[in-house]
């Protein structure tokens, strides 16, 4: 377990390192472009169906939830960067986890758990190439489940058990945008992608009582991720989105975004 939190805090580390490398170089193109062309700041709403597949131990599962965004953006900094900020609500259903050192072994099926959404995302756009474009992004979510209680049933005496999970996911790789369509811009993102959580079960059963911490870790270490960018009228800009976790429990997510730019 400690292992594994130095694993995912050294990640958080490296990610940290590649966001800074990854704004340095467009600080000195930002003072240059400043008269020239100002940033453009937007305001998001993303609605996100999520699935990747979990693992633990030898036993597989797949992580689904639903998910609302909002996002603070600012694009075009330097004419080569993108940073954001996110937050909002996730509803994760990790059915399917075995709790299996509790007085009455327990997997769960109890559906969602709310829980606070958040994170942050940059795209640095380096070498273009007729009409295409070869950066990198990284990107960084992290969800912090509230506790859910719950009834045990088929039990002749009362029953009880307290779900509380938390994750998150670190990614990191290659974007590539088509930019030669006017008023929209497909884009292409081939990332490593490592996801570490935690999700904590106790159980109540009269006098009885037990709890137990099962780690979670990614079925997968790669997304692929196709969208596309679509400036609608002035200022309103739709990104619909698709990401794919291919590996041993290969899952589809949706993302829809709209932003507001002032």
């Amino acid at each position: 377990m400690k292992e594994r939190a130095r694993k995912a805090k050294r990640l958080t580390g490296v990610l940290a390192v590649v966001l800074t490398l990854m704004l340095l170089p467009t600080v000195g193109l930002a003072l240059q472009a400043q008269e020239q062309e100002k940033p453009v700041w937007e305001f998001g709403l993303t609605g996100e169906l999520y699935a990747r597949g979990i693992k633990w131990s030898d036993q597989t599962t797949t992580l689904k939830s639903t998910n609302l965004m909002f996002e603070l953006r600012a694009r075009n900094l330097g004419h080569l960067f993108n940073l954001s900020f996110f937050g909002g609500l996730g509803l994760p259903r990790p059915n399917g986890v075995v709790f299996d050192q509790l007085p009455l072994t327990l997997e769960y099926q109890g559906g969602s758990i709310t829980g606070l959404l958040f994170g942050a995302r940059a795209e640095a756009r380096l070498l273009p190439a007729s009409d295409f474009n070869f950066g990198l992004m990284a990107e960084f979510t992290s969800c912090l489940g509230f506790k859910k209680d719950f009834a045990l049933s088929g039990l002749v005496v009362p029953a009880t058990a307290t779900a509380t999970p938390s994750w998150s996911q670190a990614s990191g790789g290659l974007r590539v945008t088509y930019d030669a369509l006017e008023g929209s811009q497909p884009f292409l993102e081939a990332a490593g992608s490592y996801f570490w959580g935690q999700f904590k079960m106790k159980e109540k059963i009269e006098d009885l009582e037990g709890e137990q911490k099962v780690e979670l870790k990614g079925a997968s270490y790669v997304s692929i991720t196709a969208g596309w960018s679509f400036f609608l009228v002035d200022k309103i800009t739709l990104v619909p989105k698709i990401r794919i976790f291919p590996g041993s429990r290969t899952t589809i997510s949706g993302l829809l975004s709209i932003y507001y730019g002032f």
